[in-house]
């Protein structure tokens, strides 16, 4: 199912953006007004909302965009598939500063095969929804084509 577009931007980004007063001088969203608020590039904001940043984006632009939207990080995160939209940023124990520069680095290893690891399961997930929501709508033009044969 396609978002719903309101002047180019899908919801729910379209309406974020008029509530929290991005908008033009139309009075349409705007993703340039988003952009002269927080500093992040209106073509960084646009891949964002249209989902075309494979990588995804770092949690300090989503925490920018969010304070500057009056919203909490997970909702944005939650918009845009993120996989840490259900966390907050990890902080290492305080103890942690009893490690040497050779532990800490071993740490940060184990930290990004895990964080690997969860995107990857994660992105495997939402192709799999992905790929059953298309197979749902083609079931209905398969069974016509199989009616028209017999």
């Amino acid at each position: 199912m396609a978002p719903t577009l309101k002047h180019g931007i899908p919801e729910p980004w379209a309406s974020a953006l008029t509530d929290a007063g991005f908008v033009s001088p139309w009075n349409t969203p705007s993703m340039n007004r988003l952009s002269e608020a927080t500093g992040v590039h209106v073509s960084t904001i646009s891949r964002i909302i249209k989902g075309q940043n494979p990588k995804g984006p770092t949690h300090q632009v989503i925490t920018t965009l969010a304070g500057a939207l009056g919203l909490p990080p997970r909702t944005l995160g939650g918009w845009i598939d993120a996989a840490w939209a259900e966390h907050e940023p990890y902080e290492p124990p305080a103890v942690a500063d009893f490690m040497t520069a050779e532990q800490r680095a071993c740490v940060d290893q184990i930290i990004r095969a895990f964080a690997t690891t969860n995107r990857a399961h994660a992105d495997a997930q939402r192709q799999m929804g992905e790929l059953a929501a298309k197979m749902e709508i083609a079931k209905p033009a398969q069974r016509a084509q199989s009616k028209k044969s017999t």
